[in-house]
């Protein structure tokens, strides 16, 4: 070639062999394989003899030989079995060694391991320390290192079980005692003393409640008992501002509404009736006023010494017995003690029938006594304050206004009581003797039998006439006060005896069965 240009004519030699030009893939292929065989099998050769720490250093024996002619062929041998445990390195794989080879060269190690496993399960159990716990132990090793020892504290916690609740049972039974004991008294020092012996007993919080129950009931039972007593204490002195003390201190107490009735009642009220004690006479306020009193100038049958008629003023109101005082009322006085006559009732009969038999100087000492049980000043009436509530504010000369009508409201002497001074328009239930208190008619104040069935002593002293008598209402001490004035006449009186006017004089010492007497009580405005 010439000038370096290319031969375009030139050819191979025809003996060359393109296959040596080629590159040596399958011999590298090859070799590859080859060393992946040695590889591998080096791998296989270290699984097999190069094993964890817990393998034997001893050489590892053929793992086929020949066996006597009338023994079967084992399919793996001791080691193999003991490696199998090691990698499973489980209380089962150990446990599967032993059974493939009881008296194996690795028994002590499988035996230790399996011990291993034994004392972590003791050990655990012992943490527990319950019944469950050890029986637990048990059930897994039956033959465990540690089964006695996990009976034995069996058999202690079961014991001591037992003792618990048997003990349990013996405090429940002093419990109940204690307090069927306690509950049987009833009382604080009873509870007080179970919940020292039973701080923690079934009824502990029972016996706090009861407790503070009676401490309760107790506190009430108190206030209603000084209740009772303020109330008590308030009737006793049956006035105004003790009912209102009583209402200050126990506004909400038992008796609220009677005090309140008894101040109602003892407040002054013209026509109101009222009764300061079981043994009281029953008593009507009479209105102030004023009233002609005595006999007029031309009244018919009037005396000497029932003139001159005046004019009265009663600025306050008082309270008037609506009767006569009854033997029942009076007998009340002689069993109390305050008065010591007993009269008779001429056989006619006591209880309310007015009582007679009886002077001034008795009726004194009843008033006495009855001004001292009520705290109210009782009396006799003045002459004025007696023709004032028998009146009523009639100015006529009779009650009702004729002798007819009279016989509706007074016990005179009637036509049957054959006396000549006889009312003859009046026939009377009784001839000759006194009528229970209150059976006839009430004038316009409310009274009954201010005229008839028995005179009625007066404060008055006996004076020649009436002039220059009061005219506020006060009894008359003029005069011969030896002897006091009696009104209204009595079941013995004729029409004019009976009249409002007509005036009887009697020895202040004297006493008869045609005489008794009523009450006046004065009322505080």
């Amino acid at each position: 070639m010439s000038d370096n240009k290319p031969d375009n004519n030139w050819q191979p030699p025809n003996d060359y062999d393109i296959r040596a030009e080629r590159a040596p893939w399958g011999r590298w292929i090859l070799t590859a394989l080859l060393i992946a065989a040695i590889v591998f099998g080096a791998l296989w050769l270290m699984r097999s003899v190069i094993v964890p720490e817990k393998t034997p250093n001893k050489p590892i024996i053929e793992l086929t030989q020949e066996n006597p002619k009338d023994e079967p062929v084992q399919k793996s041998s001791d080691d193999e079995a003991w490696v199998r445990a090691l990698e499973k390195d489980t209380l089962e794989g150990y446990r599967e060694y032993l059974e493939l080879f009881p008296e194996g060269k690795h028994k002590e190690q499988a035996w230790a391991e399996i011990n291993t496993y034994d004392n972590k399960a003791w050990s655990f159990a012992e943490q527990r320390n319950t019944l469950s716990g050890y029986e637990d132990y048990l059930e897994a090793w039956p033959e465990g290192l540690h089964a006695s020892k996990a009976r034995e504290r069996i058999a202690e916690i079961k014991a001591r079980a037992e003792a618990i609740k048997k003990d349990a049972a013996e405090r429940a039974a002093r419990d109940a005692a204690d307090w069927d004991k306690a509950a049987q008294e009833n009382t604080i020092d009873s509870y007080g003393r179970y919940l020292t012996k039973q701080p923690r007993g079934k009824w502990v919080e029972e016996a706090q409640k009861r407790i503070n129950q009676i401490k309760a009931d107790q506190a009430s039972s108190a206030a209603a008992t000084a209740d009772h007593q303020a109330w008590e204490a308030a009737m006793t002195a049956n006035r105004v501002a003790a009912y209102e003390q009583y209402l200050n201190s126990f506004p909400k107490g038992g008796y609220v509404a009677q005090a309140i009735a008894a101040i109602e009642a003892l407040k002054p009220a013209v026509g109101r009736t009222f009764s300061d004690c079981s043994a009281c006479p029953t008593m009507v306020t009479l209105p102030s006023g004023n009233a002609q009193l005595g006999a007029g100038a031309s009244e018919t049958g009037a005396r000497p010494n029932e003139k001159p008629g005046r004019p009265v003023t009663f600025s306050d109101m008082f309270a008037m017995s609506v009767t006569e005082i009854t033997f029942a009322q009076w007998d009340a006085c002689v069993s109390a003690g305050g008065c010591d006559a007993r009269p008779s009732d001429n056989g006619w009969g006591r209880a309310d029938r007015p009582v007679i038999n009886v002077s001034w100087d008795d009726a004194q000492k009843y008033t006495s006594w009855l001004s001292n049980k009520s705290g109210f000043s009782y009396s006799l009436p003045s002459e004025s304050q007696w023709e004032y509530g028998a009146r009523a504010g009639d100015t006529g000369r009779l009650v009702g206004g004729s002798e007819a009508a009279i016989c509706a409201f007074a016990n005179g002497a009637g036509q049957e009581s054959g006396l000549k001074w006889g009312n003859g328009n009046c026939t009377d239930p009784a001839a000759d003797r006194t009528l229970p208190t209150g059976m006839l008619s009430a004038n316009k104040f409310g009274l009954r039998d201010m005229i008839g069935n028995v005179s009625e002593w007066t404060l008055d002293c006996n004076t020649l006439n009436l002039r220059d008598a009061p005219t506020d209402g006060r009894a008359d001490q003029r005069g011969s006060c030896n002897q006091r004035v009696a009104r209204g006449g009595s079941w013995f009186s004729g029409v004019n005896d009976l009249r409002y006017s007509a005036r009887l004089m009697q020895r202040r010492g004297d006493s008869n069965d045609f005489t008794g007497f009523r009450v006046i009580r004065k009322i505080a405005n």
